[in-house]
């Protein structure tokens, strides 16, 4: 990947853009030497955000089968207490029974 700092870039903005544009690799740009941002061509930026918004329907899908099947376990099995609270007062020495 192709790296560029800030001053090239404002020197050759349009060999730069050509560049991106053609090889479709995005090209990092350094200011003080650190990356700061990545130039990426319209097209693969586009896929990229579709590819983003796939990525949090599934995983909304999957979160709501997820907590689907928790309430079906619950509903067969009975929600249980937590269980802490009794502990606690166990190991304490609270609780006489």
């Amino acid at each position: 990947m192709r790296m560029i700092n800030v001053t090239d870039l404002r020197r050759n903005a349009k060999d730069v853009l050509s560049e991106v544009i053609v090889s479709k690799q995005p090209v990092v740009i350094l200011q003080r030497s650190k990356p700061v941002a990545y130039l990426v061509d319209a097209e693969s930026f586009e896929s990229l955000q579709h590819e983003g918004k796939n990525f949090n329907e599934k995983r909304k899908n999957i979160l709501d089968r997820v907590f689907q099947l928790q309430e079906k376990v619950a509903d067969r099995v009975g929600i249980q207490e937590d269980s802490t609270p009794l502990i606690r007062e166990l190991r304490e020495g609270i609780r006489h029974e």
